[in-house]
């Protein structure tokens, strides 16, 4: 591109998936591209090791477009998606994760979707693939692993209620950002205060939609998530299910009109669901079971509201030995 800047930027972040970075390069390097854009890839490493670099070298060595790896070590989420944000010389920045892959018109709809409506951000549908080969017991359908907002193609979503309450919890897997229009003055991205304890990406989506940005379904743009088998078990489901409802009531009250009350209603909403949702465990045997899940993710809701100010934090992913 003769120092020219491109079109678009791809964004991969990756910690210790070799095989998962290999398989997401491809299908970005896969793309139809019939929008005709010029690209770019941008990989950031977290892992000591740099696992990443032999996969970028191997790939970059055939790929018609340029792609450039970063390490940074940071053990801060916020701060790492903020590197390779700033790492981006495109117009337009798509971001993937390293244990997805792309459907071939992926960059065209997600793109599309900007030029089409005139919108800031536009997001699409991720969906399933186990790698145990079929979901768990307690999901059978896979439903708790699939982001499937069910609006038509290019709708604009209104992603919080006048009240300032999140509707949706959205991450940045699969999602294309107009720079320029988002973040006008160069500003920091992600909040850092929210890398530790996790929600940056949700955190993000939402304080941009409260500044005027709109944000539009791109119901094409799909990608792919190849789920671990340590992800699926049910310890991991729970703590995860308490985090993400800390992440919730932090953004929801963050920019709620009335704080005060906000609070209150988490609270009381929180205690309500904890009751039920323990008894209900109890009664039911529930917590002997493997195939039955329903009353203790409602009791993680309960506690992750009731303990918000006392974030989870970091959950290790690393797959167990079988």
């Amino acid at each position: 591109m003769s120092g020219a800047s491109p079109d678009l930027t791809l964004a991969i972040l990756t910690y210790d998936r070799p095989e998962g970075l290999a398989a997401t390069l491809r299908s970005c390097l896969g793309q139809r591209n019939r929008l005709g854009l010029s690209i770019e890839i941008v990989v950031v490493d977290n892992h000591p090791s740099g696992s990443g670099r032999p996969v970028v070298e191997a790939t970059a060595a055939g790929s018609p477009w340029p792609i450039r790896y970063v390490q940074d070590l940071t053990r801060n989420m916020a701060t790492l998606r903020n590197r390779g944000f700033s790492e981006a010389r495109g117009r337009w920045l798509a971001v993937i994760d390293d244990d997805e892959t792309a459907a071939d018109d992926w960059t065209d709809a997600l793109v599309g979707a900007l030029q089409a409506t005139g919108a800031d951000i536009a997001v699409g549908p991720r969906f399933a693939l186990f790698e145990a080969g079929a979901p768990p017991p307690y999901d059978p359908e896979g439903r708790q692993f699939v982001r499937d907002l069910h609006l038509p193609d290019l709708a604009e979503i209104d992603l919080t209620t006048a009240s300032g309450r999140p509707r949706y919890g959205l991450g940045t897997g699969n999602s294309v950002f107009d720079m320029g229009r988002c973040f006008p003055e160069g500003e920091g991205v992600m909040r850092e205060a929210f890398g530790d304890a996790g929600g940056e990406d949700a955190e993000l989506f939402v304080r941009l939609h409260r500044q005027g940005r709109r944000i539009v379904w791109s119901a094409r743009a799909k990608v792919t998530e190849t789920v671990s088998r340590n992800r699926t078990e049910i310890p991991y489901r729970l703590i995860r299910t308490r985090r993400e409802t800390q992440h919730y009531v932090s953004i929801y009250i963050d920019g709620a009109r009335w704080p005060v009350l906000a609070r209150i209603e988490l609270f009381l909403k929180g205690l309500m669901q904890a009751a039920v949702g323990g008894m209900l465990t109890l009664v039911t045997l529930e917590g002997r079971s493997d195939s039955r899940l329903r009353w203790r993710l409602l009791l993680e809701h309960g506690l992750g509201k009731l303990s918000w100010r006392r974030p989870v934090g970091y959950i290790d992913e690393t797959p167990t030995l079988v």
